[in-house]
């Protein structure tokens, strides 16, 4: 097997038979990557939980296809973002958007910024859901679609609450939670039309 080291956000963990769980990774280099890790790993041993950043070992099978992670050091737990059930969806829709539209090799580096920069301000600030809404404009700003021109621009008189959650810190929030959440899924639909996208 050859063996690599990656630093890496989790952005899940699924069972994969009886005796492993199946990693879905953000890379900066590769993009999404996904790995096998036993269940059960060594005593003591700290396990990747979803949102973490970390640095693992993988080891590629002779045959060149599944990885496996061959050990797990943590760097950064983000708790903060299991502290109510809004935040934590937010959190998790972001982590999906990732998982099922992957970013080119040439985009992962800033994808993996945007999500890390993302997920650590949904767990030490307040408002994750324009949190989420920033980081899917940035993902579709820096992926090459005109999100500007062929989305915002074309809000009307929502221009002005768009235009305020993307310039305004997260402390210093005024639009509401329902106007913020109908322009996500306004968003949303809009880089699944246009952008190819899959929603979760």
């Amino acid at each position: 097997m050859s063996a690599t080291s990656l630093r890496c956000l989790v952005l899940g963990r699924d069972p994969s038979g009886e005796s492993h769980v199946l990693l879905t990774l953000l890379e900066p280099s590769e993009g999404v990557v996904r790995c096998l890790l036993r269940a059960r790993g060594a005593k003591g041993a700290t396990s990747p939980d979803l949102f973490d950043e970390g640095e693992i070992g993988l080891e590629r099978a002779k045959d060149g296809g599944t990885r496996f992670a061959r050990d797990y050091r943590l760097l950064t737990r983000r708790a903060g973002l299991a502290r109510d059930h809004r935040t934590l969806e937010r959190a998790c829709r972001l982590a999906a958007m990732l998982r099922k539209n992957p970013p080119p090799p040439e985009s992962a580096e800033v994808c993996y910024r945007i999500a890390l920069e993302t997920f650590d301000a949904m767990s030490a600030r307040p408002r994750a859901d324009c949190a989420y809404f920033k980081s899917l404009w940035l993902i579709l700003k820096d992926g090459g679609w005109g999100v500007h021109e062929q989305w915002f621009l074309r809000l009307g008189a929502r221009q002005a609450h768009a235009a305020a959650i993307l310039a305004q810190p997260l402390d210093a929030q005024t639009t509401d939670e329902e106007t913020v959440a109908k322009l996500s899924t306004d968003l949303e639909r809009w880089s699944a039309g246009e952008a190819h996208f899959v929603l979760p």
